[in-house]
């Protein structure tokens, strides 16, 4: 049985990665750190723990990501 898991990564101005890992909430805090930040979402499967399994390749969700902390939706 597949356990798929979430990846997140924020990169800085540079293209240089500044943060990656699986809390949302720790990504929107490192995106919400640095002017020109993008944020990108994987999905991984692991449930081989030894060998994770890519499932999609890196979605680049900034722009929904901005919307929402414009609406006031992750706090101000």
């Amino acid at each position: 049985m597949a356990k798929e898991v979430a990846f997140y990564e924020v990169m800085d101005r540079n293209g240089d990665i500044a943060w990656g890992g699986s809390a949302a909430s720790e990504a929107i805090t490192w995106f919400r750190k640095g002017l020109d930040s993008a944020i990108f979402v994987s999905v991984w499967d692991e449930s081989n723990g030894e060998d994770p399994v890519l499932v999609t390749d890196k979605i680049d969700v900034t722009n929904v990501v901005l919307a929402a902390l414009m609406s006031g939706r992750f706090g101000a």
